[in-house]
Formats: structure tokens, sequence, C-alpha cells
């Protein structure tokens, strides 16, 4: 059991009030001077503060129990109140709402049988001095939670881009490099050259995929990526990589100034397309990429000549979605007449 040392400054301030203030407090009453046990008493229900962190329990019995023998001694009401107003806080704090409730009623009660005046501001002092502290340190609970939460929402979040990431980079290069390899090893007897090129395309590939992991990871730890952001400028050389893998792709993007993550998702989601594309469709089908802005929007594009066919969302379109969505755009993907993706992302203002 460890003690902050806010505590520590907390019980020494109210000790220092307790004891310096309740003197002016029992002349303004009219009451006899205090003795060795009512300042005993006053110091103990200061203590109690010191484990309101770590035992705000022992912290709301030692407290109140102080007050409550203060009180029924006869000594006048005063300062030794704020240590029960912090004792309240601190259960308010750091126990359930319904350990608060019971402790507040019960904190209550011991005042009762030494009230000097009418039920009603009896009632009334309760709700100032009992209640009002519990209910401002529920508060101070709930807003402790709800940034927690915000704290682990957004943990979850980039663990989520993270590994979106990680499937769009590892994803394309190995469906490149596999459908690479299967080329070298066709033309591997009959055209060394080309598989030459092929094994030279599989060695980009990887290198690249390679670069992209390292650079998540990178961020992972908290370290800068070392690769320069990536943008519509690189969509004619992941078409070129696409060519070669043996899919013709033709390609218009225009340019449109974008932030750099408006750029990323337009590059991932052309990716993405044209890895299903080169995953799943039929020899000698072709592929189109179309980028560009109408009435506010960033539109793109992705189409192959592929025959009508049923397919089932994976990851990949999903992330697709989910990159077009986080800026507020939408993803519509149709398989009527071959796979055509359309993205359309409002562009800032």
């Amino acid at each position: 059991m460890r003690i902050k040392w806010q505590d520590i400054a907390l019980t020494v301030a109210l000790l220092f009030f307790g004891l310096v203030g309740t003197r002016f407090a029992a002349r303004l009453q009219g009451a006899v001077t205090l003795d060795v046990l009512a300042y005993l008493l006053i110091a103990v229900a200061a203590a109690g503060l010191l484990f309101r962190s770590v035992r705000p329990l022992w912290t709301f019995g030692v407290t109140v129990l102080s007050i409550a023998v203060y009180l029924a001694l006869g000594y006048p009401f005063g300062p030794i109140l704020i240590s029960g107003v912090a004792a309240m806080y601190a259960v308010a704090t750091y126990s359930s709402l319904e350990l608060a409730a019971g402790c507040a009623l019960l904190y209550a009660l011991a005042i009762l049988p030494w009230w000097n005046d009418s039920v009603t501001s009896w009632i009334t002092w309760s709700a100032g001095w009992i209640l009002l502290p519990a209910a401002f340190g529920v508060l101070m609970k709930l807003r402790r939670r709800s940034a927690v939460d915000a704290r682990e929402h957004a943990v979850v979040s980039e663990r989520l881009r993270l590994a979106q990431e990680v499937h769009d980079v590892v994803g394309h290069g190995l469906s490149v490099i596999a459908m690479q390899a299967g080329v070298a090893l066709y033309v591997l007897d009959k055209d060394p050259a080309k598989a030459r090129a092929s094994l030279e395309a599989i060695r980009d590939t990887s290198r690249e995929a390679l670069d992209g992991l390292r650079s998540e990871l990178d961020t992972l730890r908290g370290s800068a990526p070392l690769r320069p952001t990536i943008s519509l400028a690189d969509i004619p050389a992941l078409a070129s990589r696409m060519r070669e893998a043996g899919l013709v792709v033709s390609v218009e993007v225009d340019d449109v100034p974008l932030p750099d993550n408006y750029q990323l998702a337009a590059y991932r989601i052309v990716q993405e397309s044209l890895t299903n594309v080169l995953r799943h469709s039929s020899p000698g089908v072709t592929a189109s990429v179309r980028v560009y802005s109408v009435r506010g929007s960033l539109v793109v594009e992705v189409a192959d000549t592929g025959t009508p066919s049923v397919f089932v969302e994976g990851h990949g379109i999903t992330g697709m979605r989910s990159r077009a969505s986080a800026l507020g755009g939408t993803l519509e993907v149709s398989t009527s007449h071959g796979f055509q993706v359309t993205a359309r992302i409002p562009l800032p203002s």
C-alpha cells in the first residue's frame, strides 16, 4: 500500500486548518475551551485522509467515527467537518456508486443524534456537506473513466489501422510475388530472360513489402516511419508492378491536391482492388483505374472486364470501406459487369 504525496499534502492542510480554525469556531459558538481530546480527534479525522486513494473505506470509517465521537462529546461544529467532506468525496471517487450512497446515508445518520436544530436544517446540511461532495466525486470518477475509455478506444483504433495497413501491404506483396513466381516457373526453360524479369519483380515487390511492414512496426514501437508518404503519384508505379505480374491495367489519375491521409486512403483502395483482381480474375481480364474529383468529392474507380459473379465480402473490402468511411465517404462494390469498386470521399474544405 503506497500513500500518494497528494494525500499527504491534503492531510497536512486539513490538520493545520482543523487545529487552528477550531479555536475560532468555538469562540463564535460560545463553546467551552477545547481540550487535548478534541484536538486529538481533529488530528485523527484529518489523518484518515492519508489512505483516501488506496483505502477509501478506511478513510471514511476513521474520519466519520472521529467526527461522531467529537460531536457526541459536545464539542462545537467546526473545521473537523471539512475532513468529512474530503472523506465523502474520496469514497465517491474511488468506490462504487452503491457504496458511496450507503456511506453518505451512514454519515448523515451519524450526525443526526447530535444535531441541535430542526430536521429540515439537518437535511439541508446533509445535502450540502455530504451529498454534494459525494455527487462531485461520482462526476469526477465518471470523467476519469470516460478519459480512460477514450484512450482505450484510441489504442484499439490505432491497432486496427495498423492491422489494416499490414494486411494491405503484405497481402498485395504476396499476391504479386505468387503471380510472378508462377510466371517464372512457367517460362524458366523456354524464356530465361522472362524468368529473370519475374524474379527481379519478386525481389522488388518483396523489398517494398518488407519496407512497408518495417515502417508499420516502427510506428507501433513509437518510431517515425522511415519511408516517404504514399501519394496518388505512386499509383502508376503500382499499376506497372501489376502489369509485370500479368494484369493489364490502364490508369487515369487527375492531379488533385489532397492531404496525406486522403492520398493514402485512395492509394490503398486502388491497391487492394487491383490485388483482388489479380487474385480472382481469369486470364485475359484487364483492369482500369480512375481517380478524379467531381462536385466536391474524390472519386476512386477500379473495374475489370470480368464476367458477372457473386462475391463474399472479406477483410480487404471491409478495410477499403473503413478507409472511405473514416474520411466521411462511401464505398460500393459491384459484380454485375465484372468486379467494380467505387469510392466517393468528400474533399476537405
